[in-house]
């Protein structure tokens, strides 16, 4: 029997921290922390993460934070003037807190802070290393100053325990690590194989002799259940809110009708995907001479999250809601996101209204934003509705009335049209999106494409987020742009090879606008196959800016937009929130700080994008643990320098063929044509090709599926197919080796 005297005591709360911390003159460690209250070893690493995330919040001064967050040891060596520094949390004023990557210097405990610098564009993450500059800031303090970023190598890591004959090994969670890591366990984690673990890695004497000490348990590796579990951690995804911001949800109560237009009698509905949970946006539109009326109505969540409150600091932070495939990580509180922000049917709700009117070209005469209270007349999905659009004398549904979505589908056909002529990219791309049964377990990967009921919403949303852009330039107030930028003509060249590759014209040297894609995609879409067509739009993608948020402006180019912002989603976008409050004059925000949170929440943004797609390839790869041994129909997405990626259609999954997994030759590799030709065996794949692959081994916590050349392999000639017999092997069996190499080269 275990000693309960003995026993490892619970981490402290976050007040016992702050308190023993603000008592405290001098700097202490974690060891000290721990040693205070009664934590033994293997506790220090989430009692560190804990330090930080009060941190994030800003609970805890930048003195007390670095020196927990840092090292063991408090006592304060003198550091250099320059220092390669690891980052290792970004705090609530988007300053990073930073350490020595060398040991023996950040042991001591020293305080670094690297002050965000607005100017340069570049924003760091946690792992990211810089060198910096060092500037002594009193007693056991320092502020450093960014000279250049420096290539990072990864210090700890994420996946399952696996059993070996010769004891535990790291099957790592990232993709492209390619080999396993031997773990160290200390015996009171009593970790087991199929845990999934977060690791500190040990760099040994070259790369293969890594090691792994375990620091964290997740949970069970259990197959799917383990995916968002292992997001959250992989990409340190804030999901617990403390006491301090539920109190403050739980308290929040429904605005009175003092300075808010009553819209409770207008049928205003919500329209989202059958899974939603917050409603923040309704709709209605109405004939308004030879155009139309259009109501935009989004939750006031302003009302509620106050500037430089504990919920604030909290969404800032966040900065976006994460939308995983099987759970949502909120922004706000469930009290406020599901609850009172939520715009659901029948129920009282204030609102932030943008009345905007539009003529028969679509273009907007006129918009108003006002404070209004409103009732949702129904809670409509997309399917719903574009049940009725398609269907000839079709009803509403809730006993709504009859012309109310006929309305919506006249106004947006106007909507549309404008958009055509401004020439917004028109991109058709599917979306994928994981099935799940009755009892929660995923049973297929789909691809949807966008219906007219989508497109009737996201146009709606546009012309909203315009006159809210509009209404704060005119004003001269602040605005939170959504920028996107001219793609970079370099990132075009690849795109004019796949053209000729395909028979289509793209012209080099031209400025390129949108309506030039349109044109090209249009082109595209009556001489190519689907799968043709649909991975050309794909690479059109590819070579898109990435958008983000600034206070400058310049322009939207995928919309054709001049002035946009977004403002018609505060629920799940900081961004939005910050758009309402300028627009209400509610905020008190300087113009540095705005630029500082607007490098901060287009990180976010992209961290959880990473993290959903990451967690739908494993989800993924986990449908298709049965199918390994299994020719299985593909096509080929892109070419890369050591084989092909693959689309497997019937599960709409994507895997690798090496090069080593083709029939014994000398391939040359085109990437930028997309092209793997053979040297003598005469087999030629292009991106798009149609293959029949088998699928070798599947990994679920990788998300990866390697694929190996069937039998059965077709390929392209002339634009037609036909099917290639090579010496039938072992799915195991090496098709193309470097001893293979270099005797061809050297025969040559």
């Amino acid at each position: 029997m275990s000693d309960p005297d003995n026993a490892p005591r619970p981490l402290p709360d976050d007040d016992q921290l702050i308190t023993y911390l603000d008592d405290l003159d001098d700097l202490p460690s974690v060891k000290e922390i721990a040693r205070a209250f009664g934590l033994v070893a293997h506790q220090r690493a989430p009692l560190r993460k804990r330090l930080k995330a009060l941190a994030n919040k800003g609970k805890l001064n930048h003195l007390m934070t670095t020196s927990a967050a840092t090292g063991d040891n408090s006592e304060a060596l003198e550091l250099p003037s320059v220092l390669p520094l690891k980052i290792i949390s970004v705090t609530s004023n988007c300053d990073y807190i930073a350490k020595p990557v060398a040991e023996t210097l950040h042991q001591q405990g020293q305080s670094l802070i690297i002050p965000h610098d607005r100017r340069k564009g570049r924003a760091y993450a946690p792992g990211d290393e810089v060198l910096a500059r060092i500037s002594p800031k009193g007693r056991g303090r320092y502020v450093a100053k960014v000279i250049r970023a420096l290539s990072a190598s990864k210090t700890s890591a994420f996946g399952e325990v696996v059993k070996t004959d010769r004891g535990f090994i790291l099957e790592n969670a990232d993709r492209n690590a390619r080999h396993p890591m031997d773990l160290q366990i200390d015996s009171s984690l009593a970790v087991e194989a199929g845990d999934l673990v977060e690791v500190e890695i040990h760099q040994g004497r070259g790369y293969l002799r890594r090691t792994a000490k375990v620091i964290r348990k997740l949970g069970k590796s259990g197959g799917y259940a383990s995916f968002s579990p292992l997001a959250i951690a992989e990409f340190e995804l804030p999901h617990h809110f403390d006491d301090e911001v539920l109190a403050e949800a739980e308290k929040a109560d429904l605005p009175n009708s003092d300075g808010r237009e009553d819209l409770t009698t207008i049928p205003l509905v919500t329209i989202d995907g059958a899974d939603a949970k917050d409603f923040d946006d309704a709709v209605y539109a109405e004939p308004h001479g030879d155009g139309w009326r259009i109501l935009v109505a989004i939750a006031d969540v302003s009302y509620y999250v106050p500037e430089g409150s504990a919920l604030d600091r909290e969404a800032r932070l966040r900065g976006n809601s994460v939308y995983l495939p099987d759970m949502v990580i909120p922004m706000l509180p469930e009290a406020l996101s599901n609850g009172l922000c939520s715009l659901k049917p029948d129920e009282i709700r204030g609102c932030l209204v943008a009345d905007m009117t539009i003529d028969a070209d679509g273009q907007k005469t006129s918009h108003r934003i006002y404070r209004g209270l409103m009732r949702s007349q129904a809670r409509l999905t997309y399917d719903e509705v574009e049940s009725v659009i398609t269907t000839p004398d079709a009803l509403p549904p809730a006993g709504l009335a009859p012309d109310l979505i006929q309305n919506l589908l006249s106004a947006w056909k106007c909507l549309d049209q404008a958009r055509r002529h401004r020439g917004a990219l028109e991109l058709h791309i599917a979306e994928k999106k994981v099935q799940f049964d009755d009892q929660g377990k995923p049973i297929a990967i789909s691809k949807r494409f966008q219906n007219t009921s989508q497109k009737i919403i996201e146009e709606m949303m546009i012309l909203a987020n315009v006159a809210a852009a509009e209404t704060l330039e005119d004003k001269g107030r602040l605005c939170v742009y959504r920028a996107h930028e001219a793609p970079d003509p370099t990132r075009i060249n690849g795109l004019h090879d796949l053209c000729r590759a395909m028979g289509l014209s793209f012209a080099k040297g031209q400025v390129i606008r949108p309506k030039d894609f349109n044109h090209l995609l249009d082109r595209a879409r009556s001489k190519l196959g689907e799968g043709d067509n649909q991975m050309l739009n794909e690479t059109v993608l590819r070579c898109q800016s990435q958008a983000d948020y600034r206070i400058s402006n310049p322009g939207h180019y995928g919309l054709g937009l001049m002035k946009y912002a977004h403002f018609t989603s505060p629920i799940r976008r900081y961004s939005d929130l910050m758009v309402h409050r300028s627009l209400l004059q509610e905020s008190q925000i300087t113009t540095e700080d705005a630029d500082d949170i607007c490098q901060h929440i287009s990180d976010t943004e992209r961290r959880a994008a990473r993290a959903e797609r990451r967690s739908v390839d494993r989800y993924s790869a986990s449908l298709m643990t049965e199918q390994s041994g299994h020719i299985l129909a593909g096509r080929v997405t892109s070419i890369t320098g050591f084989g092909a990626f693959i689309d497997i259609m019937d599960f709409n999954a994507e895997g690798l063929l090496p090069l080593g997994q083709m029939p014994p030759d000398y391939y040359h590799v085109d990437t930028t044509r997309g092209v793997i030709r053979g040297d003598k065996n005469g087999i030629e794949l292009r991106t798009g090709d149609q293959i029949d692959v088998m699928i070798l081994s599947v990994i679920p916590v990788k998300g990866s599926v390697l694929l190996s050349w069937a039998d059965t392999g077709l390929m392209r000639e002339n634009n037609t197919t036909k099917r290639h017999s090579s010496r039938r092997r072992s799915a195991t069996q090496p098709r193309h080796g470097k001893k293979q190499h270099k005797k061809q080269k050297k025969q040559r």
